[in-house]
């Protein structure tokens, strides 16, 4: 029992208070208390335990190219909780927890893609087709060995097959005269394939991927015609695209020719008594020359867009230049017209200059030339890069611009007045050495020549030539196949050679000018079996005893109507070729 006794009164700031312990006899120092063995003491240490999450596998298998990718991409989660407890009487690890997440974020691609082979640039519409491809797992193996907190080797194993199945909505299919090649195509594995993924180490976090890629399934070829996938006969011919115009063979042909012309705008019916159309490779419009039946359709046409119909077939002329004619109790009243492109030349059109600002195309400089006219380009030559700055002209209409840019790399303009179209195509579309090879457009016989007239050329020949551009042009030797390649033409030098195709188209139609050359002079008939002839159409042509194929160099066009009313229309062309 411990007994306080106070026996003198508190003061104020007087310190220590001194405690003492003992009988009445005096102070006795305390005993000091006994010290147990062991004493308890308790850590706690809180770790960061990863949590584990469920674990996601998604194979993704889709075909769209010859060839397997197989990404695989692993993600570690970040390390949440770990808590660990450790006891002081023992020195060895009582317990450790450890979660591994592995992740598959990416997924599998296997993409096959079946290319058909096109031999003609008939279209340039290939057929894409969409393969959905069903996999059929059938094992599935997992294994994971743990050893204490690391883990040292994970497998899986995945077998599948591959189950194509179509999915196309959409079929384009190429036709034309092809040659026989090696047909190749792939066919599905004949065996079952496997992945074996072994997993050494934990994943570390980065943003790339892992690829897999197979090898190509087994291919088989064969000789044959190019088709799809089954297998065609292989002595069927091919389908022949073009078919040469041929008017059957008659012992009379019955004729019933017609006229007319009307006015563009308001389809008002103009009188005429005679009417003469002509063009040839070298003219951006066609001339025509009208007589009209009386003063008041001479009126209504002057100026006027005409449409003129000749048995069935339409041409567009812009009525220019009158002229009249009078005598003692006789008047006639004619005109000059060209034909509906000449509204891009002058006087309807101001002549402008033009360079090109940015680097672009034969076909992007000619759209250039025609844009904002209402015409549109049918580019059917070559088409080359043309550098910026390479090309200017100067003081040119859009017409005479359009027919300067096709000389140039050896073309023509083949106008169609009714679309407003302008084709761009070469001068010589087959060459005059190749003609005999070649399918003609046009096939005419003696029974329909009303006319055959020839006459000879002498040219001096040639088989190369030097094409060369300007500043930033090239420098060409054209040299005519099979030939030795000796015998120079002028050279030939423009702004627009900025590349060897243009070089050589350029060449070609300077070599097929050369040479002897043979003109035919046949006037026929127009029928609907039988239509005009345009410049640049292959013609055959079988007369007397004679059987030879020419170029159409120029076509008019007569067609008049006499005092009783009968009606007269015949075609006059030339043509072209070597002898």
């Amino acid at each position: 029992m411990l007994n306080l006794r106070f026996i003198s009164p508190y003061k104020v700031n007087k310190s220590p208070l001194i405690m003492r312990f003992g009988d009445d006899t005096g102070p006795v120092d305390p005993t000091l208390p006994f010290l147990q063995a062991n004493i308890g003491i308790e850590v706690g240490s809180n770790w960061f335990n990863e949590q584990l999450l469920s674990n996601t596998d998604l194979l993704q298998w889709q075909t769209d190219s010859v060839k397997n990718e197989f990404i695989t991409a692993f993600k570690q989660p970040e390390i949440i909780n770990e808590q660990s407890t450790i006891d002081w009487h023992q020195a060895a690890l009582v317990a450790a927890n450890n979660a591994i997440k592995w992740g598959n974020a990416g997924y599998v691609i296997n993409v096959i893609q079946m290319p058909y082979i096109i031999t003609m640039a008939i279209e340039y519409n290939e057929k894409d087709f969409n393969w959905l491809t069903q996999l059929d797992a059938e094992q599935t193996e997992l294994k994971a060995h743990w050893h204490s907190s690391e883990a040292l080797t994970t497998s899986r194993d995945q077998h599948w097959h591959v189950k194509p199945l179509l999915e196309s909505n959409e079929l384009v299919i190429h036709y034309g005269e092809t040659d026989k090649q090696y047909i190749c195509y792939w066919r599905n594995h004949p065996f079952k394939g496997y992945v074996n993924l072994e997993f050494s180490e934990p994943a570390q976090m980065h943003n790339g991927r892992l690829v897999l890629r197979f090898n190509n399934p087994d291919k088989v070829c064969y000789w044959g015609l190019p088709g799809g996938l089954v297998r065609g006969d292989d002595d069927v011919p091919t389908i022949d695209r073009k078919i040469p115009i041929e008017p059957q063979i008659r012992n009379t042909y019955i004729m019933q020719p017609t006229i007319d012309c009307v006015r563009v705008s308001d389809d008002l019916k103009i009188l005429i008594s005679s009417v003469s159309y002509s063009i040839s490779r070298g003219q951006f419009s066609a001339t025509c020359n009208i007589k009209f039946c009386s003063r008041i359709d001479f009126d209504r046409a002057l100026g006027q867009e005409l449409k003129i119909s000749i048995n069935g077939y339409d041409f567009y002329v812009i009525c220019e230049q009158p002229s009249t004619s009078n005598s003692f109790a006789n008047a006639s009243y004619s005109a000059s017209c060209r034909s509906r492109f000449a509204l891009l030349s002058a006087p309807y059109a101001r002549a402008t200059n033009y360079a090109n600002p940015t680097a672009k195309t034969l076909a992007g400089i000619m759209s250039d030339i025609l844009i904002n006219t209402g015409w549109s380009l049918d580019n059917q030559m070559i088409d080359y890069a043309i550098p910026t700055g390479a090309f200017s002209y100067t003081n040119l209409t859009p017409a005479a611009a359009l027919l300067s840019v096709a000389k140039s790399v050896g073309a023509m303009l083949d106008i169609d007045n009714a679309n407003k179209t302008v084709s761009i195509v070469p001068l010589w579309p087959v060459m005059p050495w190749d003609t005999e090879s070649a399918i003609c457009d046009v096939i005419l016989n003696d029974s329909i020549i009303l006319e055959h007239n020839t006459s000879q050329t002498i040219n001096q020949e040639h088989n190369a030539v030097f094409v060369r551009g300007e500043q930033q042009g090239v420098a060409c030797k054209i040299k005519r196949a099979g030939t030795l390649g000796d015998k120079f033409a002028s050279d030939v030098v423009d702004s627009l050679i900025t590349d060897n195709q243009a070089a050589r188209q350029r060449g070609t139609c300077e070599l097929a000018n050369s040479g002897n050359k043979q003109q035919a002079t046949m006037r026929t008939k127009i029928k609907a079996d039988l239509p005009p002839i345009r410049p640049g159409m292959l013609v055959g042509v079988t007369y007397s005893n004679s059987t030879y194929k020419a170029t159409c160099d120029s076509l008019t066009i007569n067609a008049s109507i006499n005092a009783q009313g009968a009606i007269t229309v015949s075609q006059t062309i030339k043509v072209i070729s070597n002898v």
